[in-house]
């Protein structure tokens, strides 16, 4: 099995960068189609075999010419498990994870780059980095993005732009996101204007897994909607003042939830890092929530003894795709795996 599926931490997790006491990643994503080839739901599986066959002939090439390691899997070949695996750790789209019929992966083994083949378009290349990095991660998919092109045919046209199966897509294809926690302004109940103000300036916010996902244990993507008749890099530059102003808010918040309601904020942080390591039975649903009040303690440095890095790798060994890895299992079996785990990870850690 890849090291991608049994290893829970990856490269966005890493600690360092700007902004990671709200900003957890930040990814940019790239739509792309080949001219002679029917968008994926229109494809018999033949074209789609043909296609997957067509931009991996080119791999050989592509290691040579991007300075990186990768590693080709074809997603039929993995079990539903461990395609859930690289869904929670956001390498791969849960479209893709649910149609595995001729679909592919190519994935840097650094787990910066991973380009997902035949998901809603031919290629969906994205780049994950953690924090606010959206420049720098702009610039790796845009060199990885010229490498492709410079073989491969794509659907494009002047007055349009890049051809995708999405209208929203259209354009330049980019979809740039980060993924935020704001667990202050969903406590103080000031996230419904923060949305309304960020949809009023043509960004969208959507839950963990970006479309049709909730927002689980208050971590949120904030993207672009929609990329014809802005230049890639007006729509990062764009979504950078949108994403310091929300930064911003949820620090300016924290502060004051701190000066005016402090007891209240110490007691549910220390509730719950009380749960996390005591209780022997906890779903999904209650940990991912129990994960964000340690994150919010961790971040006002109440919590001694972990790290972002860790409750980020946790957010993923607790669904029920890594659980199941080995032996899968369901209900009170699982809830009593999830309660072990974070329980000896989070042993010594401590409130202070």
């Amino acid at each position: 099995m890849i090291s991608a599926i049994r290893n829970a931490e990856s490269s966005w997790m890493a600690e360092g960068a700007a902004y990671q006491d709200v900003i957890l990643s930040n990814r940019i994503r790239l739509a792309r189609n080949l001219k002679d080839y029917p968008f994926p739901a229109r494809a018999t599986p033949e074209e789609k075999q043909a296609l997957g066959e067509e931009i991996g002939s080119h791999l050989p090439w592509l290691l040579e010419e991007s300075g990186r390691e990768w590693l080709q899997l074809r997603l039929e070949e993995v079990t539903p498990q461990e395609r859930g695996v690289l869904v929670d750790k956001h390498l791969i789209s849960p479209q893709l994870a649910g149609h595995p019929e001729g679909a592919s992966l190519l994935l840097s083994t650094d787990e910066v780059v991973s380009i997902m083949i035949n998901e809603e378009d031919h290629i969906r290349l994205q780049v994950l980095l953690p924090g606010q990095q959206l420049h720098e991660a702009w610039v790796v998919a845009d060199h990885i993005d010229n490498l492709l092109e410079n073989r491969l045919d794509y659907a494009f046209r002047h007055d349009l732009g890049y051809l995708t199966a999405c209208p929203t897509n259209v354009g330049t294809g980019l979809r740039a996101s980060v993924m935020a926690h704001l667990p202050a302004l969903v406590i103080s109940k000031k996230y419904g204007r923060i949305l309304t103000a960020i949809n009023q300036m043509g960004f969208v916010v959507r839950g963990i897994y970006g479309e049709g996902s909730e927002a689980t244990g208050q971590i949120f993507q904030i993207s672009n909607q929609i990329s014809l008749g802005h230049t890639e890099v007006e729509v990062i530059q764009s979504l950078q003042g949108i994403v310091k102003q929300v930064v911003e808010e949820e620090r300016n918040t924290r502060i004051a939830l701190q000066n005016s309601s402090e007891p209240m904020l110490i007691d549910r942080i220390g509730r719950s890092l009380g749960t996390l390591t005591h209780a022997r039975l906890i779903t999904t649903e209650d940990a991912v929530q129990l994960l964000s009040d340690l994150r919010l303690g961790i971040n006002l440095q109440r919590i001694r003894g972990v790290g972002n890095a860790t409750v980020s790798a946790l957010l993923v060994k607790i669904q029920p795709a890594w659980l199941s890895l080995d032996n899968p299992s369901e209900g009170s079996s699982l809830d009593w795996q999830r309660a072990g785990i974070l329980r000896q990870a989070l042993e010594g850690v401590s409130l202070e």
